[in-house]
Formats: C-alpha cells, sequence, structure tokens
C-alpha cells in the first residue's frame, strides 16, 4: 500500500501538472507559426487532434465549403438574372404600349441583392452555451425570414474570440478599430454582472446574402430585424453589393465568390484572402494584403503590441491562446455537426408569405424568384 507521503506527492505532482498546463493554454503563439500548427497545438491540450481535419478552420475543409456555398450563391444568381431580363422586357413593351420613357437598364441584378450582417451578441467562452445561443439565433433568423414577403437568404454563423483588453489598450485607432469597441463594450454591458471584465469573449454573429423580389422589401427586412436586434444601431447592416474594387468594376459573380470564401474562414482575422487565428481588432481588415501588411500596421501600435524578442522568435501579441482556440475549434466542429453533411453554420430562409392576388389572379408586383 502506498504511504501517506506517496499519496501526497502524487497530489502534489498532479497539482503541479494541472498548473503547468493551465499556464501552457494561456499562452500565444509567436509570429510566423503556420495556422495549422497553432490548431494541432492547440487540440493536443486535450486530445482532440481527429478535428484537426474536419473544421473550416482547416484550409483544406475551408475549400471545400467555399466552393459549395459559391455554387448555391451563383446559381441563384443565375435565377435573378434570368428575372431581370423578363422585368426588362416587360418594361420594353409597356413604353412601346404606353409611351412610357422609362430606361429598362435601369433594372439591374445588383438592386436585388443586399450583403446581411447581424450581431447577436457576447457569451461567455463556454462551447454549450454558445452553441445553445447559435441554435437559438438560426431559428429567429429563420422566424423573420419566413414572415416577410419575397425574400431569399443564405449565410453562415460565426464566432469569432474578441479580446477586449486588446482593443482597449490599442493606440492610433482606426474608424472600423473605434466602432468595433464600441460596439463590443455595449454588448458586454449586457451580460450578467458576474460575465463582465473578462478579457476575451465569443462574439455570435451573421454574415449572408440577401435576394429580394423587390428592393423595397430590403426596407421592410431590416425594420423586421431591428426589432429584435435593436439594442445596438450598428447590430444589423443590409449593404448593397460593391460595384467597384480598387478602382475597378467589380462583378456580381466575384463579389458572390469572395462573400462564400469570407463566411466559411472559420478563424477570426482575415488578410489577404486567407485565415489567421489572431484577433481582429476593427470590422474591416481586408485593405491588408499581406501579412507583412498585418505587422507593419499593427508593430509598436502600444506597450501589448511591442512583444517581446526571445529565444524561440517573436510573441504574436494579437495571437488567440492555445485555449481560446482549442473552444473555437470545438464550437465551429459542433456548429457543422448541426446538420448531416456538415454545413450546420449555414441559415438558408426564405419568405412564406403568401403572394397577394389581383382579381385576374396575377401578382401584384410582377414576376418573382424562383426558389
Amino acid at each position: 500500500m502506498k504511504s501517506e507521503f506517496q499519496k501526497q506527492m502524487e497530489k502534489s505532482s498532479a497539482q503541479v501538472r494541472a498548473a503547468m498546463k493551465a499556464e501552457y493554454a494561456e499562452r500565444r503563439f509567436y509570429y510566423g507559426t503556420q495556422n495549422s500548427v497553432r490548431l494541432r497545438r492547440a487540440l493536443a491540450l486535450n486530445g482532440l487532434h481527429h478535428l484537426q481535419k474536419r473544421i473550416l478552420i482547416s484550409p483544406e475543409i475551408h475549400t471545400i465549403h467555399t466552393a459549395r456555398l459559391t455554387k448555391r450563391f451563383l446559381s441563384k444568381l443565375e435565377k435573378v438574372k434570368w428575372s431581370v431580363r423578363q422585368q426588362q422586357q416587360d418594361l420594353v413593351r409597356a413604353n412601346r404600349r404606353y409611351g412610357m420613357t422609362v430606361n429598362p437598364s435601369s433594372i439591374t441584378a445588383h438592386d436585388r441583392l443586399r450583403f446581411l450582417t447581424i450581431l447577436q451578441g457576447f457569451e461567455v467562452l463556454d462551447v454549450s452555451k454558445t452553441l445553445k445561443q447559435v441554435r437559438g439565433f438560426k431559428d429567429q433568423l429563420r422566424t423573420v425570414m419566413e414572415g416577410c414577403r419575397g425574400l431569399w437568404c443564405l449565410g453562415a454563423i460565426e464566432v469569432e474570440v474578441v479580446s477586449m483588453e486588446m482593443m482597449r489598450q490599442l493606440k492610433d485607432q482606426t474608424d472600423s478599430e473605434t466602432r468595433k469597441l464600441a460596439v463590443c463594450e455595449f454588448m458586454e454591458k449586457r451580460l450578467a454582472k458576474r460575465n463582465q471584465g473578462l478579457s476575451s469573449y465569443f462574439l455570435i454573429h451573421f454574415h449572408g446574402v440577401v435576394v429580394a423580389n423587390r428592393p423595397r422589401y430590403f426596407h421592410e427586412l431590416e425594420k423586421q430585424l431591428k426589432l429584435l436586434w435593436k439594442h445596438e444601431p450598428r447590430q444589423v447592416q443590409v449593404k448593397p453589393l460593391s460595384h467597384m474594387f480598387n478602382g475597378k468594376p467589380k462583378q456580381l459573380e466575384k463579389s458572390l465568390k469572395d462573400i462564400a470564401r469570407y463566411v466559411t474562414k472559420g478563424g477570426n482575422d482575415w488578410i489577404g484572402k486567407k485565415a489567421y487565428l489572431r484577433y481582429k481588432l476593427g470590422f474591416d481588415n481586408e485593405h491588408l494584403e499581406t501579412e507583412d501588411a498585418w505587422v507593419n500596421r499593427n508593430w509598436r501600435r502600444n506597450k501589448t503590441l511591442q512583444g517581446e524578442h526571445r529565444e524561440e522568435g517573436l510573441e504574436d501579441v494579437l495571437s488567440m491562446t492555445r485555449s481560446e482556440i482549442y473552444a473555437l475549434a470545438q464550437v465551429i466542429d459542433g456548429m457543422m455537426a448541426m446538420s448531416r453533411n456538415r454545413t450546420g453554420y449555414l441559415v438558408l430562409g426564405k419568405s412564406k408569405r403568401k403572394k397577394k392576388l389581383t382579381t385576374t389572379g396575377l401578382r401584384v408586383f410582377g414576376r418573382g424568384i424562383a426558389a
């Protein structure tokens, strides 16, 4: 039998190991450490190696899901373009018949698409609580879409690790960073008192593409969304897709491909069309084309961001910690598992309101879009 001394030594050793593991879990990675390495080491904390090639953070999985979502977006766009062509032809006939002078080219596919963003709110870094919020969020989104007229929406729920500590210490903030900090501070205040003041949280949000039979239906949608997400003015944004980028025309197909790539990234930051397991300090980071540009932008902006030279390298002070990456990986896996084909993070919503009919049985608002 073990002596009392041996038992005490074993207990002490277990406590030391647990303390060392906890300290290791809160460490950040060094600048230049690849995403795959960060993910692998974070998953190794509790033996979840099998998630390495199963979740959106994996470049291979991201590529597959980007292609699938792009295909769905482009298929919908073809239907929109067909509908627009029919409307243009109707207008040409109306011009001839009634002597009207309305330009058919004034009706465009761009007018029928919007990029929708909804910030649901904060949650502590608890996997089960976060997944419960995500399920409720999906139901809310579908319910709103079903109650509106002439709408189709497809997008992704994302969960981002937000560092309040890093955002508050940042100097020389851009407008995007200032706006994000203000929104996040507001959301933090809506949490229970016991959950306020933490260094980081999960930010649950939605990005998606909305198609409407008539542009005015976007206003109805925005109004309904703001009845639910009304606490902060920037919680709901319904924005047109860009016509131009870097001074050049941008086709709808390109916009939809970029959106599909962005909303399936899984990770936090997004630089040069690549995901990074770093804190995203502002709402917009698309102007940074390379990782070197990121370093030049953030290096020495305050005491925390200065980092320290070490034998192993330079600490990436905006890197998510191992424990944060581990928690995020579990959340992403849980969201993907909400459907059999691992696309449970996606939300598809369509109008269910019956279209008004005239006495002749024709739609009052003209041609619609096939579902």
